[in-house]
């Protein structure tokens, strides 16, 4: 019996508790219909409250308004409350860019987030079933996704302020479609679903069926025990990633950082996990972030050269000093042309430049520092302070801005210094001065001043410290 199975599966992944108010989405299809009626036969066993939502894609002409006044009528004679909206999917895929499944899917998504918020609804039930979720493992396996891809359709997610749920994920089509007919419950057929024109059209109509004759008959059942498994072990890495993110990644507003030295001390495996999970933070989904992506990621990891990477829905990611940063959108750009002032700096002192995420100090050393030989020391400096002159100022350098690095005669061109030492061009833009008087003494990060070179006689040592904020 479906009815059996349906609360099986809501029992034991905890989909809905008492009292929740459920906005349960329909297309007007078989799945959703059924679902649609179960939910009615579960609504006294879980003191629920109702409520149909149904979005017009816009894209079957008059089918698509029959579907809407169809699902409209069920609602009216079931005594449920209905809320629905039209959007045109072409013209969303035409402006985004999108193809028409992933323009719908988002459309539908974003619908029934706003529309639970709306009603205020906990749950939101979509009808996906177990043929579905065999469509997308095999789906996901020709795109070559990874563990998370391949545990397929979760049970349960978080949208919004509600959670998606899917109390038909272990019921079989064929079960659906029975059940209908046994209650003579009516439905709509969507004749898109009868074409070939999508890939998981192809796979439903095509290959699976093939799979089903040629193969293995109960491909579908194995495909869903795929998902199940790599869903338990991806869930359970999952949760170790989130610890390890809440031990190392430092999170404010739109920007996420984590020191790459501990990002590399774990396994390849977490890394990615742990790369995910930063994107999903900023992002909010993972949608259209592949195994290329990561592939970016982990080459700037491994070259000092690769210093910045562009990931799908605005996210920005640098290499700053010795951590990842995850930018969303382009606030690192607006950030820079922000800070365009001159910004004093006082010995002893310090200035946070927010606009860079950086703190710059200056100190008198109570002695003269040890250096041990080859040691960089880029975020430290100690100067000559004998020459100083009082305050320092900072400001971000500009083209044609020259200094005397340490251990040369002549002076040089700041642009030619980053070439020379391989400053990637998005460091160059974040890199600020230290300036005393008319002369460069510390190209933040990058080269000290020959003119402020410690000497045997130097009397007064400043010491010279940025770190993030």
């Amino acid at each position: 019996m479906i009815e059996s199975q349906v609360k099986k599966t809501i029992k034991e992944k905890a989909l809905i508790r008492k009292g929740d108010k459920v906005l349960v989405c329909v297309s007007g299809g078989p799945d959703s219909a059924a679902l649609l009626h179960l939910m009615v036969e579960l609504r006294k066993d879980y003191n629920i409250d109702l409520i149909v939502a149904h979005l017009d894609h816009m894209l079957r002409g008059r089918q698509s308004i029959a579907d809407a006044n169809f699902v409209k009528k069920t609602a009216a004679m079931l005594k449920i409350p209905f809320i629905m909206e039209r959007r045109n999917i072409k013209a969303i895929a035409r402006s985004s860019k999108m193809s028409i499944e992933e323009a719908a899917r988002e459309a539908r998504y974003n619908f029934y987030q706003v529309a639970a918020k709306k009603v205020g609804a906990t749950k939101i039930a979509t009808a996906h079933n177990m043929d579905d979720q065999a469509e997308t493992v095999l789906m996901r396996l020709m795109k070559g996704s990874g563990s998370l891809g391949l545990s397929g359709i979760p049970y349960k997610r978080r949208l919004g302020n509600a959670w998606i749920i899917r109390p038909l994920l272990d019921v079989r089509r064929m079960d659906i479609e029975r059940y209908l007919k046994e209650h003579k419950f009516l439905s709509r057929l969507d004749s898109s679903n009868l074409k070939t024109l999508y890939l998981r059209n192809k796979i439903r109509n095509i290959l699976l069926p093939l799979l089903e004759k040629e193969f293995n008959p109960k491909i579908k059942e194995n495909l869903n025990l795929i998902a199940k498994n790599l869903s338990d072990e991806f869930n359970y890495l999952n949760a170790a990633a989130s610890r390890l993110f809440k031990r190392f990644a430092s999170y404010k507003k739109s920007e996420i950082s984590i020191d790459i030295s501990d990002l590399l001390r774990q396994h390849i495996a977490m890394q990615r996990l742990l790369v995910r999970q930063i994107i999903d933070k900023l992002k909010g989904d993972l949608r259209r972030i592949t195994y290329k992506h990561w592939a970016e990621i982990q080459l700037m990891l491994s070259d000092a050269k690769k210093a910045n990477t562009e990931l799908p829905g605005g996210i920005r990611v640098t290499k700053r000093q010795r951590c990842l940063v995850f930018t969303k959108g382009s606030i690192a750009k607006r950030r820079i042309k922000k800070f365009k002032k001159v910004t004093k700096l006082n010995i002893p002192g310090e200035v946070i430049i927010p606009e860079l995420g950086i703190k710059v100090s200056a100190d008198i050393a109570g002695h003269t520092p040890r250096f041990k030989k080859g040691k960089k020391r880029k975020k430290v400096e100690y100067i000559n302070g004998d020459s100083i002159i009082s305050p320092l100022r900072i400001r971000m350098w500009r083209n044609g801005d020259r200094m005397r690095p340490l251990g040369m005669k002549s002076f040089k061109k700041l642009h030619d210094i980053f070439i020379d030492a391989k400053v990637p061009r998005e460091i160059r833009d974040r890199t600020p001065l230290v300036i005393s008087g008319d002369t460069i003494l510390w190209l933040v990060g990058v080269k000290l001043a020959e003119d402020y070179r410690i000497e045997k006689d130097t009397k007064k040592i400043i010491r010279l410290a940025i770190s993030t904020i």
